[in-house]
């Protein structure tokens, strides 16, 4: 007899770690701009631009990339703007790392801060968290059946050895496909409208990709949704006068994944990187044309449920049959769920800042502090940190930004959730809407979307290998041809046929049952059966 098995493929995590750190520096401002007099808005991003694996620790490279708007009396221009980077090199310390390992890191910024020092001097200083995984492939062995010499030599599997009972149970586990990356490059062209000047200088930009959907097809993810696109600048002749425009450009591609399909349920994770927006001339020559573009790093992977029949136990009554058991660990995925949250709140300035005269644009990110599994739910804590833009009614100083952060609570219904399980959250801000009550107060609203999947572990035993001996006649000569029978709790038929040498076939025959349930206190007649003498 030959055991026939299949592999159980699931994809585990082999290390994790994650840091934050502190990217710091003082910069000088460039000799060709003027001095500065009031910071107006700030911005960074980093730039991850090399992963080295090593033994036990990962190296990390990259910069972080700043730029600010400021206010300057130096100039005929009253707001001007200043870009630099700052490069950083971090160790990630990942027990049980080689070097042909690879590892994923997410990123994310938590706070950029830029000071004034003095009017040819700032401190730059922004604080950066970075989470790294290095998942590997795991095979494990599940017996499926047993098949005969036979069978094995000419390749039939029907065929079954004489005297052979075989039980089976059906498993779920959940299998997915080895982590991807790939570079999902926003790139498109937007003309300014009739009513807006011609482009001089371009002084600060934002480009944000929100209500990203994907969608799989047969080896490629469908991704769909806007850019939301932001620029300030300055007119052609028109020193001291400043035009804004905020619009959306549609976003629809094609990224080609092999091996996924439409019946998998996906995992993707979007992080942009530093973009790029560049006036250039139109058909006439002037500059009203806005080239930009925004790479996206993409982190793939996909999931599918497999359901297997496996050998759970068996006997003969041919030969003595001894199987050996493994414990197998694997995951299912519980759920996946995308939740649309609306938050909103109304900011006073600061007695401080210049009024408001009109809002230019809002940016935020989302921030979890606390999240808890509870019953049926994940629990949410979390503020939405905004930096909103708007122009002032003060000449000098014509821009300003405020800050404020709207808290929010959240409870994520996941029915069957417990603390066991783990769960990977993916947040977006879909949405930014703030508009003005009166010069010192606003109303922003913001919708967010927070996704989870959840996976819930499980462990099985599966046959790994089996052997076969004689039958031992002493035992056999030893025990009765017929036996009566009487049905104790939690025995089943399989139970009784095995440990009396006969099979469950027999039993029904020989009492007239129709089925193999089995209830305490019934009389059985049982008849010893022996087979291959």
């Amino acid at each position: 007899m030959k055991l026939s098995s299949e592999t159980m493929i699931t994809n585990q995590i082999k290390c994790h770690g994650s840091i934050q750190t502190t990217l710091e520096d003082d910069v000088n401002v460039p000799d060709t701009k003027p001095d500065i007099d009031l910071i107006i808005k700030q911005n960074g991003c980093l730039d991850l631009t090399e992963i080295k694996c090593e033994q036990n620790k990962c190296v990390l490279r990259g910069s972080l990339q700043f730029e600010l708007l400021y206010a300057s009396r130096d100039d005929i221009r009253p707001v001007h703007n200043m870009k630099g980077q700052i490069p950083f090199e971090e160790t990630v310390n990942l027990d049980g790392l080689t070097e042909t390992d690879d590892v994923f890191c997410s990123y994310d910024l938590e706070d950029c801060q830029i000071q004034l020092i003095h009017s040819r001097k700032i401190s730059v200083r922004a604080i950066a968290g970075f989470h790294c995984r290095c998942e590997e492939e795991a095979s494990d062995p599940a017996g499926i059946d047993i098949l005969s010499d036979e069978a094995v030599r000419t390749g039939m599997e029907s065929l079954s050895p004489d005297g052979l009972h075989k039980q089976f149970d059906t498993i779920v586990y959940t299998r997915s496909t080895p982590r991807t990356r790939d570079v999902f490059r926003i790139k498109d062209e937007i003309n300014l409208p009739k009513g807006k000047p011609n482009i001089d200088t371009i002084l600060y930009y934002e480009m944000t990709p929100q209500n990203l959907q994907t969608r799989l097809l047969e080896d490629s993810v469908r991704i769909t949704g806007d850019l939301h696109v932001f620029v300030l600048y300055v007119p052609v002749d028109e020193e001291r006068r400043m035009e804004y425009l905020e619009t959306e450009c549609s976003i629809d591609s094609l990224v080609s994944c092999s091996g996924c399909h439409e019946q998998m349920i996906p995992d993707i994770s979007f992080q942009p990187q530093c973009g790029t927006m560049e006036a250039k001339p139109d058909e006439d020559g002037e500059q009203r044309i806005l080239e930009l573009e925004l790479p996206v790093n993409i982190t793939m992977k996909f999931y599918e449920d497999v359901e297997l029949s496996i050998l759970s136990d068996a006997y003969s009554t041919a030969c003595e049959l001894t199987l050996s058991r493994q414990p197998v660990r694997f995951e299912r995925l519980l759920l996946k769920t995308q939740n649309v949250i609306r938050v909103s709140e109304q900011i006073k300035a600061d007695e401080n800042q210049d009024k408001i005269l009109q809002i230019c644009t809002a940016s935020g990110r989302v921030q979890i502090d606390e999240q808890e599994i509870q019953e049926n739910g994940i629990a949410l804590e979390g503020v939405v940190e905004l930096d909103i833009l708007y122009v002032t009614e003060n000449d000098d100083r014509p821009l300003s930004s405020l800050r404020a952060a709207i808290p929010f609570q959240h409870f994520m219904e996941i029915k069957g959730i417990s603390p066991k399980d783990h769960y990977l959250l993916q947040t977006d801000i879909n949405q930014i809407s703030v508009i003005m009550l009166d010069a010192a107060e606003i109303e922003a609203k913001a919708v967010l979307s927070i996704g989870a999947i959840v996976f819930t572990p499980a462990e099985c035993q599966v046959v790994c290998e089996i052997t076969e001996a004689p039958q031992d006649l002493e035992r056999l000569q030893k025990m009765p041809g017929i036996v009566g029978f009487i049905v104790s709790d939690n025995v089943s038929l399989w139970d009784i046929a095995k440990e009396y040498q006969t099979s469950t076939e027999s039993i029904m025959a020989l009492n007239g049952l129709t089925s193999e349930e089995v209830h305490p206190g019934d009389r059985l007649l049982l008849a010893k059966q022996v087979d291959g003498l």
